[in-house]
């Protein structure tokens, strides 16, 4: 650490994205508030968590990272490592131009035509969850709604049995959230068993999932491996479902007790798209790490080669030079060039896909469940991480008829 370095506030010297201090209503955000105002002069200063990093702050600060993968790779930076043993999480931590390659495979399945296709699908999907529920009146929205739809969508897309998400959402537990590395090693060896019965049957019998796409692909003219293909496996899997899975979630627990909102999307239909892209600034679910590989400035800090960063995407979005009245949900920005699907060649691959989720999600939900509050009875539960948002969405509504009934 140059002298540059030293730690200048309390909230950067200890700021952990894993042990966040949440206020009262149970959420980061008055953190990341707090952070927003001390990154207004001190957009990066140093964390003693984890062994030490940077922890970026400021909007610009980490665009401009996020826009310079010579100095800041992406290869294998998680806080703390994420159990994949010693299967790599292709193009997620990687570089280009072996990332490019890798991601060209799969652009073609997640473009806007593509994905576009999905969108009746998912609303049969979503309506066959709410009848699942609406004769009860109540409910955990985070787990009977928000962690199914991405969970039965992702597994279509990779080919395999929707009805068997809560396995899926065990094996993305595993590898993200379990804090005990030998419990994880051994939900993750049931990943790579799976996996690898999976890259075997699409050889034999390759369809159009996209993971038969995968395994009959060549990069520069040879085969993907069976590692390399566990691994891409592993990082569709956990793109798909915890980032979707924890945004919805967030968006469904703000609409539960925001009824301003909610009732200017029901009378207003049409602004639900530009909704669902103000909540995901506001509720974005990931974070990022960055490893520096060469001597850098940055503002007014060095960073050394070695070191690594944190870019805290969820308070870079409340950057008031960018945003006005950032700490407000704002339906008509006119631009809303936030990061939370990141930007520059690392760009979620899924970006569209999850606008797409969540609009037909919030669209279907609010015309069949329009009145729905916080259950007063229960806790919600915010989780932390480099994935982050409502775990647990306690709702109450008033009960209803199953649809054709």
């Amino acid at each position: 650490m140059t002298a540059a370095a030293e730690p200048t506030t309390s909230l950067f010297t200890t700021a952990d994205h894993y042990h966040t201090p949440l206020g009262s209503d149970g959420t980061p955000h008055a953190f990341f508030e707090a952070l927003r105002d001390e990154a207004e002069t001190t957009p990066i200063a140093w964390s003693e968590a984890y062994g030490g990093h940077w922890v970026v702050a400021g909007y610009k600060e980490v665009q401009g990272i996020i826009q310079n993968p010579k100095a800041f790779s992406n290869k294998g930076v998680t806080f703390p490592r994420y159990e994949t043993g010693e299967f790599e999480l292709m193009m997620a931590a990687q570089d280009d131009p072996v990332h490019k390659k890798y991601r060209q495979l799969v652009a073609k399945p997640f473009s806007p035509e593509a994905t576009d296709l999905f969108t009746e699908q998912l609303r049969q999907t979503t309506h066959a969850l709410i009848d699942d529920r609406i004769e009860l009146g109540e409910g955990d929205i985070a787990s009977w709604l928000a962690d199914e739809i991405p969970a039965r969508l992702t597994a279509i897309l990779l080919g395999l049995p929707p009805e068997d998400g809560d396995t899926y959402r065990r094996w993305v537990w595993a590898i993200t959230h379990v804090e005990n590395p030998e419990e994880g090693a051994e939900i993750f060896a049931e990943l790579v068993a799976h996996a690898r019965n999976l890259i075997d049957e699409r050889r034999r019998n390759p369809g159009g999932d996209i993971m038969s796409r995968v395994v009959m692909s060549e990069v520069d003219g040879e085969r993907l491996s069976d590692d390399d293909l566990v691994g891409f496996f592993t990082v569709l899997l956990l793109g798909g479902i915890d980032n979707t899975a924890r945004f919805l979630s967030s968006v469904f627990w703000r609409l539960a007790w925001d009824i301003e909102l909610r009732r200017r999307l029901i009378a207003h239909p049409e602004r639900i798209p530009a909704a669902v892209d103000e909540l995901l600034r506001f509720y974005g679910p990931a974070m990022v790490g960055r490893l520096v590989t060469e001597r850098i400035t940055v503002g007014d800090v060095t960073m050394e080669p070695g070191q690594t960063a944190m870019l805290w995407f969820a308070v870079a979005n409340r950057d008031r030079s960018i945003f006005p009245s950032a700490d407000n949900i704002v339906l008509d920005r006119d631009t809303n060039r936030h990061l939370s699907l990141g930007h520059g060649i690392h760009r979620c691959l899924g970006a569209h896909l999850i606008r797409v989720e969540a609009r037909v999600a919030v669209s279907e939900f609010l015309n069949r469940i329009p009145d729905f509050a916080l259950d007063p009875d229960k806790e919600c539960e915010w989780l932390m991480g480099q994935v982050a948002g409502m775990l647990h969405v306690p709702i109450v509504f008033p009960r209803g008829k199953r649809l054709n009934e």
